[in-house]
């Protein structure tokens, strides 16, 4: 009796990747955006990276699809009050708004609407 034939154990090369984790083009996409947590437009804008639920883990950064547009002063209030607090208190799913800018990316216009449309659920209860 022969036998079985080896698999070989070189996996024959395709197409590359595309890296989902990190991307420069989508950052700077994000950066050019209004804030999603104030009507903040001025400046220079940062892409704060949503941590929770996301593929970030202790001491690693999530991918760049998981960010939002956040000007300085809401991006250190996030920090500093915590991420979960700081989006529940305004009433906007920051997963949702990142992934529907990732889907969008480059589209400057498109972008804009998503921020307005996020920004339009804020609770102004107590503000």
């Amino acid at each position: 009796m022969m036998p079985a034939p080896r698999i070989p154990r070189a996996v024959p090369k395709g197409k590359p990747k595309l890296n989902l984790r990190r991307g420069a083009q989508h950052l700077a996409f994000v950066r050019e955006l209004p804030c999603v947590a104030c009507p903040y437009e001025g400046g220079r804008m940062q892409a704060a990276h949503v941590r929770s639920g996301t593929d970030g883990g202790m001491g690693m950064k999530p991918s760049d699809r998981y960010s939002v547009p956040l000007c300085p002063d809401c991006h250190a209030q996030q920090h500093r009050v915590g991420e979960l607090s700081f989006w529940a208190a305004l009433g906007i799913d920051p997963l949702n708004v990142a992934l529907r800018l990732w889907t969008i990316s480059g589209n400057l216009d498109a972008g804009k609407r998503v921020v307005f449309r996020a920004r339009q659920k804020i609770n102004l209860v107590g503000r």
